[in-house]
């Protein structure tokens, strides 16, 4: 286990050493975006040859990838929400899992074009997208695992094909030698998975998906601001997203409930909102805000080799608002999480951040509020 939790993290930040983009006026008209799995990988190539308009960029990207996962299920064979303490030894659902493998593969095209530059930052200040997202997914699962009793439509599996566009405004700067981050960045977006974009061949897909993302950063303290090696320093950072889909035709799949849309979806709202079920609480609508105080210690031998502290407190919201073939009730809930944990900024390529989660309201499935040891790659936001 040691061996394969190695070999992912030489992976990671190997991989992650090639160029992400190419600062503004520099030759090359090439841009790559690696983003490891713990079992996959997806590469996107982008291509800035082509500038539109003057003096920001314009960028055409294409991407492909996939991985062998993980993935959870936490709804009765009714298709309401598991409840807290349901799959404890004495639950309701003792004895089920909400473990099951799934096998993705994922492709898109996509067009960023720039319409105002930072030369703060180096990058384009506002700017808006347009993509074609596809997906291709099959689960494996077994007797005793909460999936298998669901009549979602793509219990087996799905394929999926969506359309995405919105705008995006970037303002966070990243101060290398202290590993500090100023500023605020946000976007907005429309995901559309029509019926006839090729999407009831393996389950059914028919949706409007609508998000809102804000994050912003402040620094509030640097003992040595002069030094070239950081000694010690501290930011504030905050997250802040708000998710809605609506099925149009069919439900919304369960990818979609399971995510925040947006340029970057990320799981929710269980793990966006830390110590609570990853992939639970599902609901078509849901917002969660993530505050952090992030305290970087000390250079460890290396400038790029800096440990550092972090304190959150995380806040969630879901409702089940007006989608069909779920159980009555609609749910709708507010959660709350705090903790704290220690991280590792390995050269700038990677970041190891080791948590424990602390739930501050009700518990989990299995009827615990605590988790004392959690990883991730890199910090949450």
């Amino acid at each position: 286990m040691r061996r394969s939790f190695l070999s992912v993290v030489a992976l990671f930040s190997f991989l992650a050493a090639s160029p992400a983009c190419w600062a503004h006026g520099e030759e090359s008209p090439f841009a790559f975006d690696v983003s490891p799995r713990i079992w996959g990988l997806d590469l996107g190539i982008g291509y800035r040859g082509l500038a539109l308009l003057p003096g920001v960029d314009t960028t055409f990207w294409a991407y492909a990838g996939g991985g062998y996962e993980t993935m959870y299920y936490y709804r009765t064979a009714a298709g309401g929400l598991v409840q807290p303490g349901d799959l404890a030894a004495t639950g309701a659902l003792a004895g089920q899992v909400p473990a099951y493998k799934r096998i993705e593969a994922a492709w898109k095209l996509g067009f960023v074009q720039g319409f105002a530059w930072n030369e703060r930052t180096g990058t384009n200040l506002v700017e808006a997208f347009a993509w074609y997202r596809g997906r291709s997914d099959w689960n494996n699962f077994m007797a005793h695992q909460l999936i298998s009793a669901s009549t979602i439509s793509d219990q087996d599996g799905i394929l999926q094909n969506s359309l995405v566009a919105g705008a995006a405004y970037n303002d966070v700067l990243f101060a290398r030698e202290h590993k500090t981050k100023s500023g605020i960045s946000g976007e907005v977006s429309a995901e559309w998975g029509p019926g006839f974009l090729l999407n009831s061949l393996v389950g059914s897909s028919d949706y409007l998906r609508l998000n809102a993302t804000f994050r912003g950063f402040l620094p509030v303290y640097d003992v040595a601001p002069d030094r070239p090696v950081n000694l010690f320093s501290v930011y504030l950072g905050e997250f802040l997203s708000v998710d809605y889909a609506v099925g149009i035709g069919a439900a919304v799949p369960l990818n979609i409930r399971q995510t925040f849309g947006g340029t970057d979806p990320r799981t929710g709202l269980g793990w966006a909102v830390r110590g609570v079920d990853t992939g639970s609480l599902d609901t078509n609508l849901k917002a969660v805000n993530n505050i952090e105080v992030r305290m970087n210690l000390p250079a460890i031998v290396l400038p790029d080799l800096v440990p550092g502290v972090v304190v959150y407190w995380d806040v969630g919201y879901f409702v089940q608002a007006g989608e069909a073939g779920v159980a009555e009730p609609a749910p709708s809930g507010l959660v709350s999480s705090a903790g704290a944990g220690v991280y590792l900024d390995l050269l700038d390529i990677a970041t190891l951040a080791f948590y424990a989660h602390y739930r501050l309201t009700g518990t989990n499935a299995d009827g615990t509020a605590l988790t004392p040891f959690a990883l991730e790659f890199g910090l949450h936001f």
